[in-house]
């Protein structure tokens, strides 16, 4: 079932043109490697036009127990347009819901 609201979910936002631009994660033909490859042509870019080049790298892989679920389902009617059965069915799955980070092949809570 998660699957099939995620991919429903992923095509609206794009059809509505809400996803950031430059947003590498969950899109189609966009991975780790096209994000470096863009960080790679803007250095480039940068050192050819003798310009300074800083890059900020975070590692945000437990975020997601960090986000406050009240301000992201407002901003996903806000923002995203989503309404009542799509709000209350996140909202269901965010609820009592960590992240699970795979460590050597096991699973442990974050």
């Amino acid at each position: 079932m998660e699957q099939v609201v995620t991919s429903q979910l992923h095509q609206y936002l794009a059809a509505n043109d809400l996803l950031p631009r430059f947003q590498s994660a969950y899109r189609k033909y966009h991975s780790t490697e096209t994000a470096m490859q863009r960080v790679w042509s803007d250095t480039l870019v940068a050192a050819d036009d003798w310009q300074v080049m800083l890059v900020g790298l975070l590692d945000l892989s437990a975020a997601f127990d960090c986000v406050d679920h009240s301000m992201l389902l407002e901003r996903q009617q806000s923002a995203e347009g989503l309404t009542d059965s799509v709000l209350d069915w996140v909202q269901s799955f965010l609820t009592d819901r960590m992240q699970q980070i795979a460590y050597s092949g096991h699973l442990s809570s974050v």
